[in-house]
């Protein structure tokens, strides 16, 4: 199989994983349903990086790469991932998913301005693309009076997480040169980190277990760990801004899927959103072949 089809594979397991972790938070809090996300993906991805990975690259990788590929799963993981958990609580997985698509458009403006990456003439469209795409997906509140606008500000969270871990990836792979094994670190350092959380008490968890919430979180947890597996894979084949733009369809695979998989009314489709979808991949993808 082609890097494309890795990447389109990657982009739809991505899709349905969102619809699967919307199902888990549904049935319990967003904290232990991240969590069970986290532990399943990262024994997944452990037995990947075993199979697949030349390991011996641990032991002379330099503190820093641990460092980096550690901060960029906390980062990626375990603030990301609970953002979009909580996300899809408030605004729904079909909303929460079109708001994540502005990522490569975050991403691509925090590589210009902290690793010096020029971007095209194109961004200024880009910007007022998203911008829009974001307002129109912005949920209707407030004393029925319709006017006023509460921004989707716990899924753009969302998006500003991942498009920061990239940072921190490239810094760790320039002493650690292999992808997969440092997605897996960062992974067990999120993981291990939301186990201290929990423990702790600093999550606020709700108690009891819901039936079938264990399928969910095992479903979720292997689908994402199978597009990081099928993404990665998908880089090592074809440049960079292909494998990005096929992943956007991660965003109307999770517009469609998400009313079967949750059956909740806050996951129909209107136009707002349809429109808001088609804003904010086009803004997104013009930023990455520009850039």
């Amino acid at each position: 199989m082609g890097g494309a089809a890795w990447a389109l594979f990657a982009g739809i397991s991505f899709g349905v994983f969102q619809a699967a972790n919307r199902r888990a938070n549904q049935l319990i809090d967003p904290y232990r349903a991240t969590f069970g996300l986290l532990l399943v993906a990262v024994v997944g991805l452990g037995v990947f990086s075993v199979a697949t990975q030349d390991l011996s690259l641990l032991a002379s990788a330099p503190a820093s790469a641990y460092l980096a590929f550690g901060t960029a799963g906390i980062i990626h993981f375990f603030f990301g991932w609970t953002f979009l958990g909580i996300s899809q609580q408030r605004i729904g997985a079909a909303n929460t998913g079109v708001v994540t698509a502005a990522t490569p458009f975050i991403g691509s403006i925090l590589a210009a301005i902290v690793l010096d990456e020029a971007l095209g003439p194109l961004v200024l469209l880009a910007i007022v693309l998203v911008s829009a795409g974001v307002v129109l997906i912005a949920r209707r509140s407030g004393a029925g009076d319709g006017r006023r606008l509460t921004y989707p500000w716990f899924g753009l969270a969302a998006s500003l997480s991942w498009g920061t871990s990239p940072l921190f990836i490239r810094w760790g792979l320039q002493d650690l040169a292999s992808p997969v094994i440092g997605v897996t670190i960062g992974l067990a350092c999120a993981t291990a980190l939301y186990a201290v959380a929990l423990i702790s008490g600093r999550a606020p968890t709700t108690s009891g277990r819901p039936h079938g919430v264990r399928r969910w979180l095992l479903l979720g947890g292997v689908l994402v760990a199978v597009a990081i597996a099928a993404q990665w894979t998908a880089l090592d084949l074809v440049e960079v801004n292909v494998v990005v733009t096929l992943q956007q369809v991660a965003t109307p695979v999770v517009v469609i899927v998400a009313p079967i998989v949750v059956g909740t009314a806050i996951e129909r489709w209107t136009w707002r959103l349809i429109v808001g979808m088609i804003a904010v991949i086009a803004g997104s993808t013009m930023v990455i072949w520009a850039n």
